[in-house]
């Protein structure tokens, strides 16, 4: 038989090699902060990635000036996509990006519930007595608002279609608003207006209405360090990442370079 000590010494020895030294690698996890608009995009190429490559994508949705607006104050994004040019901008401003490339390109459109009867041509016709209200992601802070915004603008339409609009927190709530019927119309992406068969495309708003519609990637300063997350922001200009976007209705620049920050650089 063992004397003294030796055998609970050897058990404490045998537990902390369990717990420290056979311990495995912690799982590599990216988090992305998308735009709403992208939510069935993303969910796809979140997926295929994590069977590719082994690795956790968790995604939060929201329109892109709360998403910009959550890094700005401290969420720790690896990756933002964003719906606007400009949420990108502010971020760059504030010495959050690391790297940055316009990804997706996307349109306007003017849908209305899938049964609806009311003739709906053009811009025009939101000014129809049957049209009470008009879905809009917020037009002062949601990005497709904003642009429906500066179309009906251009357009001389929008003094006289505020008082209809009622205001999604992000452009999918607007698209519920109008498969719902709480609202006769609404504007949004064509993107969301491809995702379901509860509303149907009434018109397609020009593109010279508006500013270019952007989304420009990102990969945040707090993921520079995590080569999963710079794997993930490169993934996404992938041609299987570019199949899905096109499926679900986005627009790919294969040929927009990487526009790549630093300091100093904007």
């Amino acid at each position: 038989m063992r004397q003294g000590n030796v055998w609970p010494n050897a058990t404490l020895l045998l537990v902390a090699v369990g717990l420290f030294g056979c311990s495995e690698k912690p799982e590599e996890k990216v988090v992305v902060f998308g735009a709403a608009s992208t939510t069935n995009a993303l969910n796809e190429i979140k997926q295929r990635f994590a069977e590719e490559h082994g690795v956790e994508v968790q995604v939060s949705y929201a329109s892109s000036s709360t998403l910009a607006q959550q890094i700005f104050n401290g969420a720790e994004a690896d990756v933002f996509i964003s719906a606007d040019v400009r949420w990108a901008d502010y971020l760059d401003e504030k010495g959050m990006v690391e790297r940055r490339r316009e990804l997706l390109g996307n349109r306007l459109v003017i849908v209305v519930p899938a049964d609806s009867t009311i003739d709906v041509r053009g811009p025009a016709d939101l000014l129809a007595a049957e049209i009470e209200h008009v879905a809009l992601g917020d037009p002062d802070a949601v990005p497709a608002g904003v642009y429906a915004k500066e179309a009906l603008s251009k357009l001389g339409l929008w003094e006289q279609v505020k008082d209809k609009v009622v205001a999604g927190a992000d452009v999918r709530q607007a698209l519920i608003y109008v498969e719902t019927r709480a609202a006769e119309a609404g504007i949004v992406y064509g993107s969301d207006a491809a995702i379901t068969d509860k509303v149907k495309v009434a018109v397609e708003i020009p593109a010279e209405l508006t500013r270019p519609i952007r989304y420009p990637a990102m990969l945040l300063k707090h993921g520079a360090e995590n080569p999963a997350a710079a794997a993930f922001y490169e993934y996404l200009s992938s041609p299987a990442a570019a199949a899905i976007f096109k499926k679900h209705g986005f627009a790919v620049d294969d040929d927009v370079p990487e526009k790549r920050v630093g300091p100093g650089i904007l």
